[in-house]
């Protein structure tokens, strides 16, 4: 069976058989993990020193970012805005173009290394823009995943939420809260929700966190620090480890 390298050109076509018989230097990085935190997360100077009690700062992006720990993975972060942690205040802030161009390389470095993003309310919004502007750049990659955290487009984009995934998304996951600032409710064939506010799915107890309500920001925050949606996204991501 042939067919495109997540992480490689999109013309690039390898016998995939052929390919999981190889066996990869240890030092070359299985996945590139970009982390793209929320509006107003950037996070703390105790949580960039690592001094920071856990599920205690301003950014749980950040520090889910720092607890992906393993040879095999490069994991980077940005603030929605394409900062560096600490630099939202940045001006002017570089956008997407920092994160584009970090991508690609990397890619140019580690050739055989996938990617995955990660985006947090407005950083959601973010990684959409970032897989669509690789997908119509001159050096197109494909997206290993997308893991989209109650991601939202209120105050950058018309519309609540996008009209569909880049080309280039293998596939994504959505968790999503009611809030109507946020993208809510979105079905795409390569696009798996979550309904945070499902009491089936038991993410909230007892009504908390509220994630069925259709305003409140409270729960939005939770949803970003959510110790089982933390726990969620590092298994998501230790999957793609063994899966080519």
């Amino acid at each position: 069976m042939s067919i495109a390298v997540v992480g490689m050109p999109l013309s690039t076509v390898i016998d995939v058989d052929a390919a999981e018989k190889t066996t990869l230097d240890q030092a070359t990085p299985e996945l590139l993990v970009v982390f793209i935190g929320g509006m107003d997360s950037d996070p703390t100077p105790a949580e960039i020193a690592g001094t920071a009690r856990a599920n205690q700062g301003n950014s749980g992006m950040f520090q889910l970012c720092s607890q992906l720990d393993d040879e095999r993975l490069v994991c980077e972060y940005f603030n929605w805005n394409g900062t560096r942690a600490g630099k939202i205040q940045t001006s002017p802030p570089p956008m997407t173009s920092s994160i584009v161009d970090t991508i690609h390389e990397h890619i140019r470095q580690f050739p055989r290394s996938r990617i995955v993003l990660v985006g947090n309310s407005w950083g959601g919004h973010t990684a959409w823009q970032v897989a669509d502007e690789i997908a119509r750049s001159d050096h197109p990659l494909a997206i290993k995943q997308v893991i989209f955290l109650d991601a939202s487009s209120t105050g950058r984009a018309v519309d609540r939420h996008p009209k569909k995934l880049p080309i280039n998304i293998n596939n994504a996951l959505h968790y999503y809260t009611h809030n109507v600032f946020c993208w809510g409710q979105w079905t795409e064939n390569r696009l798996q929700a979550i309904d945070l506010g499902d009491p089936q799915l038991g993410y909230s107890k007892d009504g908390t966190p509220n994630y069925g309500s259709a305003f409140d920001f409270q729960a939005h925050v939770a949803a970003e620090w959510d110790p089982r949606i933390h726990a969620e996204i590092k298994t998501a991501v230790m999957r793609l480890l063994t899966t080519r």
